[in-house]
């Protein structure tokens, strides 16, 4: 059995916003402006996520919120998990491992450095430097969620905001 794994970043964040601590800052103008457009390429993508593990932080929830409305037809669950936050990609791995087993498609948003890190890990090679802001990797995973190592993924498709059609760019890079 393969299943679905949508690796996503944040959306762009805003260092000016005033808030107190790293974890309260909101997205910026960008990050809300690429929000809508990034839900409507993923509205049209096949495997959309039922579930998406997002970190609490405010601009990793704000980001959850736009891919949960482009996964929208296929219902999909937030459930917030405190240890994305800034995690290694240990943690990520571990959080990726309790999805549910009826789950065959889920969604990971959170923060660089460590969604790079585990793109590039879970697919045993360098896939990209850095995944930039609502950076999107789609992978697939052999076997079940429990059995997700890295080294084992093939990356399926990737996007980020200035490669959308409406925007000219390619890919990741």
């Amino acid at each position: 059995m393969l299943v679905k794994l949508w690796l996503i970043r944040h959306a762009k964040s805003d260092w000016d916003s005033g808030a107190a601590r790293d974890f309260d800052r909101p997205l910026n103008g960008r990050g809300e402006r690429d929000g809508p457009r990034m839900a409507a390429w993923l509205a049209g993508q096949d495997r959309p996520a039922t579930w998406i593990w997002t970190s609490d932080a405010v601009r990793a929830l704000s980001t959850a919120r736009f891919v949960a409305a482009g996964f929208a037809a296929a219902g999909p669950r937030v459930v917030e998990e405190h240890r994305l936050y800034n995690a290694p990609p240990e943690t990520i791995l571990d959080v990726i491992r309790a999805t549910p087993p009826d789950v065959t498609a889920v969604a990971v948003v959170a923060h660089n450095p460590g969604m790079t890190q585990i793109l590039n890990l879970l697919a045993g090679e360098t896939v990209t430097v850095n995944l930039p802001t609502f950076g999107v990797a789609r992978l697939d995973l052999p076997g079940d969620w429990p059995d997700a190592a890295f080294g084992t993924a093939t990356v399926d498709l990737t996007m980020r905001p200035k490669a959308l059609p409406d925007a000219g760019g390619d890919s990741l890079d």
